[in-house]
């Protein structure tokens, strides 16, 4: 699964490769986001043509009518699992009409060795960003009527990389190459069903860091989270 990234990246690169419009507005510091404090990200739609939105990571459906309710689901609305976005009812509608891309500098996966899990962070191999696979969705507070952009970040299957780093969950987000950006947004659904997959090895770069990572009660929003760090039990920290 997917719980943390990063977007430290260059907004004006990101800007420059997808012909957006504006240059997207990027969190401050921007180096350990967390999913399960529900921040507000950028996302790349493309109604109208590509364009950068802002949206709380947790997804909520539209049909969701109490605010408890919407507290409740958006946890569950972190990750999808891509296999079975035309089937569950909580990502059906936003599969079929609101697929978006979702920029990360890298993010965060724990290895288990016996009792212990270390934390690796994955970025790109070149490039300067990934774009994932996301869905959204507008949830309108029935206590205020305001609405709310909410999205969800995309799993597939793990890779070969993956599946030694995560290997207990053998999840992995679902990185798109620049081939199929626009028919992951664009694209029929049986055209988008077979990018569910996990991408090339070649595009990663994955390597130990230090404990912070681990440390929930601590502010991992530093430079320093992005540091290598090696642990003995882990044997070689770089892929």
């Amino acid at each position: 699964m997917c719980f943390s990234y990063s977007v430290n990246f260059s907004a004006t690169r990101l800007q420059s490769k997808l012909n957006l419009s504006e240059v997207p507005q990027l969190p401050e510091p921007g180096f350990f986001i967390s999913g399960f404090i529900y921040p507000c990200l950028p996302i790349i739609a493309g109604n109208g043509g590509l364009h950068t939105e802002y949206a709380y990571w947790g997804l909520i459906p539209d049909w969701v009518k109490s605010t408890e309710k919407a507290i409740e689901m958006r946890s569950y609305g972190l990750n999808a699992k891509g296999e079975t976005l035309n089937q569950k009812p909580m990502f059906k509608k936003a599969f079929e009409h609101h697929r978006v891309l979702v920029p990360m500098a890298g993010f965060y996966e724990w290895r288990q060795i016996g009792k212990r899990k270390f934390p690796y962070y994955i970025k790109p191999a070149e490039a300067d960003f990934f774009l994932v696979a996301g869905l959204a969705s507008q949830w309108a507070n029935p206590e205020t009527g305001v609405e709310q952009e909410t999205f969800t970040i995309v799993t597939c299957p793990s890779g070969p990389l993956l599946s030694t780093i995560h290997n207990s969950k053998l999840r992995q987000p679902l990185i798109l190459p620049e081939e199929d950006w626009q028919t992951w947004i664009y694209g029929r659904e049986t055209d988008v069903l077979p990018l569910v997959k996990p991408c090339n090895d070649s595009l990663l770069s994955a390597f130990t860091v230090g404990p912070l990572a681990s440390y929930t009660k601590q502010n991992r929003n530093v430079p320093t989270v992005q540091q290598p760090f090696d642990y003995p039990e882990t044997g070689s920290q770089l892929f």
